[in-house]
């Protein structure tokens, strides 16, 4: 190799050397601020404590360094202060050219249930906040009740819950799908009570039977299949006759003044009258349907039968 070409590549290698250090000290991380993206009440921690429990890499590339790592760190944080709990990280961004920002928010308690002689008080995604000794009561202003929830194992306050069914996880994101939040469902339902039935091919599958502070109780058959649907169409089913007005002998009547008639089928179940079931058509009164729940399902599923989300309907059903 010529003098020249040494020369020249020589040059070239030290430019390259200059711009990578350049590049490393630019984008090293050197600060870690933390934003609020809620109000808080139970999150007690300092935007100190949660930098210094995320352990960043200061130093590092911002353009490579992964955060995955530093959110689980955060979660595991709980072993040391059980106010990690209720942490929840929104996202970690980045601001060019060294700095992270730790986007958090406080975990709500939306779920309680109780177990051993203790309650315990979960969020949306079933994370353990917090234990409490006793029964529980909820109100208008705090958890839903969870009854029947079987949850299998030892756990602890930070721990995630494997729980049955697991569209339990998708109730709260059906409603907010509903325009439906978290301070509207805690002040609607009082409870929640998980059973297990069997449809007629006697397939087992789990029901939720949620009742309001109103006292109206509304069950949702298989909540794994078309949730979001079914708690649409409880929505639209509760309008229809909860809010309507009645004519002087009680009997419902709809948007237009029509008087509201139902048929009893086979099962027991009211559903809207249809001429084509061939059955008597039963006046709608308050007094009827306060006496039954109003329960959204699907057609029976079955392996030689394709069902869809558009595959769901009301009943109603006397209180046992």
């Amino acid at each position: 190799m010529s003098k020249k070409a040494i020369i020249s590549l020589s040059v070239v290698l030290l430019i390259i050397a200059v711009v990578l250090i350049l590049f490393w000290t630019l984008f090293a991380l050197s600060a870690v601020t933390v934003e609020f993206s809620s109000s808080v009440i139970n999150l007690n921690l300092t935007q100190e404590e949660i930098v210094q429990a995320a352990k960043f890499r200061y130093g590092a590339s911002v353009l490579f360094e992964g955060k995955r790592q530093y959110i689980k760190n955060l979660e595991n944080a709980v072993s040391q202060n059980e106010n990690f709990a209720y942490l929840r990280v929104v996202n970690i961004e980045t601001v060019f050219p060294n700095k992270f920002v730790v986007h958090v928010a406080e975990r709500e308690e939306l779920y309680a249930f109780e177990k051993d002689g203790q309650t315990y008080f979960c969020d949306r995604d079933f994370r353990v906040l917090r234990s409490a000794d006793g029964s529980y009561s909820s109100t208008e202003e705090n958890a839903i009740l969870l009854k029947n929830l079987q949850v299998s194992g030892q756990f602890k306050v930070g721990d995630f819950l494997y729980v049955q069914p697991s569209s339990l996880k998708k109730l709260h994101t059906a409603f907010l799908k509903n325009n439906r939040t978290y301070s509207e469902q805690i002040a609607k339902f009082k409870e929640i009570e998980l059973a297990l039935y069997k449809d007629e091919f006697e397939q087992d599958f789990v029901s939720l039977m949620l009742t309001t502070f109103q006292g109206q109780t509304f069950v949702i058959k298989n909540p794994d299949f078309a949730l979001a649907n079914k708690v649409q169409l409880l929505y639209a089913v509760e309008a229809a006759l909860y809010s309507q007005k009645t004519d002087e002998q009680g009997n419902i009547l709809n948007g237009e003044g029509q008087q509201i008639f139902v048929y009893q089928n086979e099962f027991g179940q009211f559903l809207p009258y249809d001429e084509a079931s061939g059955k008597d058509k039963i006046p709608l009164t308050y007094s009827l349907l306060n006496s039954c729940q109003v329960v959204v399902d699907n057609l029976s599923l079955s392996e030689h039968v394709k069902r869809t989300e558009k595959d769901i309907y009301y009943c109603l059903q006397i209180n046992e």
